[in-house]
């Protein structure tokens, strides 16, 4: 009985190696074709010609724009959690000096809309109100306008990679009405592919370029919401004079 048993589980343990090797064969096989098909992409974007390192001068700004918004937009910026705090227990207080102090040891949004508000309490709610809309208007629109960048940069690599491909099309075009019906189709082949890597390039650029737009876009409009939020609850407290009086009645 052990006998059968060890017996069958050699020939499980023999079968189950043989597979390994086919499988290994094959994927061997397989790595070869694909080595033979492989292909050399740097030198594919280099035969577009001066499309390409259009290209890839747009895609290197393109990134820079991406790694400036992605160090500016954050919430450190625009509303820090410490400062936060800080200002929301000083306005309970109406510790207008203290407000000041630690609005002017932050640079970030509110640090400066709590520095306002702090230096300028003897104005009339209304108008103090506006100020700090307009404050925070200005400052949403001006952290869209430094990410326009990247939709204009999404705008015109698909632009740029359909140019490079209608002329590497009228050059494919031009070989064939010089070679005729003699001419080589594995020559065509090469000018449509290199026609054709503009485009691909230009898309590839575009569609992150388009997708990190419209998420700083989103990010910057929330944080603007956000800092209104914030901003009404740091006002609250001690400008709204004629709430206190309702509750004592």
């Amino acid at each position: 009985m052990p006998q059968r048993f060890f017996l069958s589980l050699f020939l499980l343990l023999f079968s189950f190696l043989g597979q390994v090797s086919v499988s290994a064969q094959t994927a061997s096989e397989e790595g070869d074709l694909e080595a033979v098909a492989s292909i050399d992409w740097a030198a594919e974007v280099l035969k577009g010609g001066v499309t390409s390192l259009v290209l890839l001068a747009v895609g290197f700004f393109g990134v820079v724009f991406f790694l400036e918004r992605l160090i500016v937009v954050r919430r450190a910026n625009f509303i820090p959690k410490r400062l936060e705090e800080t200002l929301r227990k000083s306005s309970v207080q109406s510790d207008f000096n203290q407000i000041d102090r630690a609005c002017r040891k932050n640079k970030s949004v509110l640090a400066k809309i709590g520095s306002y508000i702090a230096t300028h309490t003897h104005i009339p709610f209304e108008i103090l109100s506006f100020g700090v809309t307009d404050m925070i208007s200005r400052a949403v629109n001006k952290q869209h306008q430094r990410t326009y960048p990247l939709a204009v940069v999404a705008t015109i690599s698909p632009l740029l990679g359909l140019l490079g491909t209608i002329i590497g099309m009228i050059e494919s075009f031009q070989k064939v009405a010089l070679m005729g019906d003699t001419g080589d189709a594995s020559v065509l082949a090469g000018s449509i592919g290199k026609a054709l890597i503009t485009t691909a390039l230009g898309l590839i650029i575009a569609i992150p370029s388009l997708a990190s737009y419209h998420y700083f876009k989103s990010k910057i409009n929330s944080f603007g919401i956000r800092l209104e939020e914030s901003v009404d609850v740091l006002m609250s407290p001690w400008l709204h004079p004629e709430e206190e009086t309702e509750s004592e009645d």
